[in-house]
């Protein structure tokens, strides 16, 4: 038996917004905005990568000297940017090593074979990938598409000539763009109990396989209503910029739950 949690997402725009869709030949628009059937959309992904990041930086910002409580990169290769980050221990990140062309190792994963992938021994799974999932493991949250009714407006943009301080011939560029006070709605699922698995959200599954696991959980005291809360209510209504063109005033955005 499964049992979730269902709340209902508001996201509502308080200035313009885009997030950019794949072009359509017969539509006419160059530069779209994303788009399923006939109805605009916060992209599920979209929304998972910004909750994913507020929920790293809270991770980061609150629980500086906890190594359990670290996220993860979830790649098998880092920038060097990103492996500054690793070195200055705000991130986790397993077997890294170096070579001539990246950075490599791996994000959370399961199982751990400590005979190839984790030769440093069994790792565990991060706060993150334990609601989102990581790789060969699901997590307990489902991110949704929001959709809207709403119709898109058409604007221009244009590159401006240095010297002479008007617009370059034929860099007129048409973009598709959402107006403030556009509502967007979806049905966010969060498990909380799985029988068959003997899951349950807020503690340590039963994971057989090489790993630590969900070893995060067995010292702070979580209950299931504090990662509700915590982790997933108040971090998705802690999120106010998604999209792009945010250079442009576009992208603040409101978001609200609501339990279903």
């Amino acid at each position: 038996m499964i049992t979730e949690k269902i709340y209902e997402v508001v996201l509502t725009t308080k200035t313009q917004f885009r997030i950019g869709g794949k072009p359509d030949p017969f539509s006419g628009v160059e530069n779209p905005i994303a788009a399923v059937g006939n109805k605009v959309v916060v992209p599920g992904p979209s929304l998972k990568g910004a909750y994913r990041a507020e929920l790293e930086r809270h991770l980061i910002d609150t629980y500086p000297a906890d190594e359990d409580m670290k996220p993860c990169i979830p790649a098998t290769q880092l920038s060097k940017d990103e492996d500054q980050l690793v070195k200055r221990g705000l991130y986790r990140y397993y077997n890294k090593r170096s070579d001539r062309y990246a950075i490599k190792g791996e994000g959370c994963h399961y199982p751990c074979d400590p005979k190839r992938r984790c030769r440093k021994g069994n790792h565990a799974i991060c706060p993150v990938c334990y609601l989102l999932g990581a790789n060969g493991l699901n997590g307990f949250v489902k991110v949704p598409f929001l959709s809207s009714e709403i119709k898109a407006d058409e604007l221009y943009s244009a590159s401006i000539d240095r010297a002479t301080g008007t617009v370059k011939q034929g860099t007129n560029r048409p973009y598709q763009i959402l107006p403030d006070g556009t509502v967007f709605t979806g049905k966010l699922v969060i498990t909380l109990e799985n029988s068959i698995l003997d899951w349950s959200l807020g503690e340590c599954r039963p994971l057989k396989d090489h790993t630590k696991g969900d070893v995060w959980l067995e010292h702070g005291n979580w209950t299931q209503e504090q990662v509700l809360k915590e982790l997933v209510v108040d971090r998705i209504g802690n999120i106010d910029l998604l999209g792009g063109f945010k250079s442009k005033g576009c992208g603040v955005v409101e978001i609200k739950m609501k339990e279903s």
